[in-house]
C-alpha cells in the first residue's frame, strides 16, 4: 500500500517540476559547454555520439540536457525522484539519512551520474550507460541550483502553492523553472552572450555544499515575498519579487554552468570528482 500511495503521488505531480525549465537548461549546459577544455570537449562529443541508442538519438550538449526530464516519465520512471529533495518545512539544513532514504533524491542521481562518467567503458552497456550518465549530469546540476528542488515536502517543492504571476495563474515552483526567466527574456541561444560576461565568485565547497545553497535561499527568497512573509496560495507575485530575485537567477544559473564545466574537466582529465555517497551504487 505504501509503494501505491508514492506512484499516486507522482502521477498527480504537475508537469512544471522541469528544474529552470527547458530554456534554463539549455541556457546551463550551452554555457558549461563553451567553459570545456579541449579535452572535455572531445569527452562530451564523444558520449553524445555513444548515445545515438538513447531516446531522441545524437543531438547538441544543450538539447540533451532535457532528455532526463523527458525519459522520467516515460522510459526510467525509476529516476523520477533523482530531480529533487524533500525536506520537513523547518528544515534549513539538509540531513542526507532523513531526506534521500526513504526514497533516491538529487543527491543519490548526481552521485551515480559522477560515479559511471569516471569508470571506464566495457561492453557495449558500460558506453550506453556512460552516455546516459552524461545526460542525466547536466540536467542534475542544472535540478540542484534551481531553489525550489530543494524544497518543502508537504507543498512539493512549491508546486502546490498556487499564486498570481502578474495576472496569470502559476505555482511557485514554476515561477522559479520559467515564469521569471520568460519575463526576463532569457532564451538559448540569444542570452548566453551575456551571461558568459557574468563573472560569479563561486565559495567552492563539496556538491553537499551545492544542495545546501538551494535550501537556503530557498528559505530566504524562493518562499518569501519582498516582505519576508510566507508565500501562501493565493497571493499575487510580480515586479518586486521579479526585481529581488532576478540576481538570484542569474547567479544560480552561471555558478551551474561553472560547476558542470569543472566536473566534466576533472572526469576528462582522469580525476575523480568530489563526491559523496547516498546510497550503495547498483548496476
Amino acid at each position: 500500500m505504501p509503494h501505491l500511495v508514492l506512484l499516486l503521488l507522482v502521477a498527480l505531480l504537475p508537469s512544471t517540476s522541469f528544474a529552470w525549465g527547458w530554456e534554463g537548461h539549455k541556457l546551463i549546459c550551452g554555457l558549461a559547454e563553451t567553459r570545456l577544455t579541449p579535452e572535455a570537449k572531445a569527452m562530451v562529443n564523444r558520449l553524445l555520439e555513444d548515445g545515438a541508442d538513447l531516446k531522441e538519438g545524437v543531438v547538441p550538449f544543450a538539447e540533451s540536457c532535457l532528455w532526463a526530464d523527458d525519459v522520467k516519465y516515460s522510459t526510467r520512471k525509476d529516476t523520477y525522484e533523482h530531480h529533487f529533495i524533500n525536506v520537513p518545512d523547518d528544515a534549513w539544513e539538509l540531513d542526507y539519512d532523513r531526506d534521500c532514504t526513504a526514497i533516491h533524491c538529487t543527491a543519490v542521481g548526481v552521485q551515480q551520474a559522477l560515479h559511471y562518467l569516471a569508470s571506464d567503458t566495457d561492453g557495449d552497456r558500460a558506453v550506453t550507460r556512460r552516455a546516459a550518465a552524461l545526460r542525466y549530469l547536466g540536467d542534475y546540476i542544472g535540478d540542484m541550483h534551481q531553489p525550489l528542488h530543494v524544497g518543502n515536502a508537504s507543498d512539493w517543492g512549491g508546486n502546490r502553492i498556487r499564486v498570481k504571476w502578474y495576472l496569470k495563474d502559476a505555482n511557485l515552483h514554476g515561477i522559479w523553472d520559467y515564469e521569471m526567466l520568460d519575463t526576463m527574456g532569457y532564451k538559448y541561444p540569444d542570452t548566453l552572450e551575456f551571461l558568459s560576461t557574468v563573472e560569479v565568485k563561486d565559495p567552492g565547497g563539496s556538491v553537499a555544499d551545492w544542495f545546501q545553497e538551494s535550501l537556503t535561499l530557498a528559505r530566504t527568497h524562493a518562499y518569501v515575498d519582498t516582505r519576508n512573509r510566507i508565500i501562501k496560495s493565493g497571493d499575487q507575485l510580480g515586479n518586486a519579487y521579479l526585481n529581488r530575485n532576478k540576481p538570484v537567477v542569474i547567479e544560480r544559473l552561471v555558478l551551474a554552468a561553472d560547476r558542470l564545466a569543472s566536473l566534466l574537466n576533472q572526469i576528462a582529465a582522469g580525476e575523480k570528482p568530489r563526491a559523496f555517497r547516498i546510497a550503495p551504487l547498483t548496476d
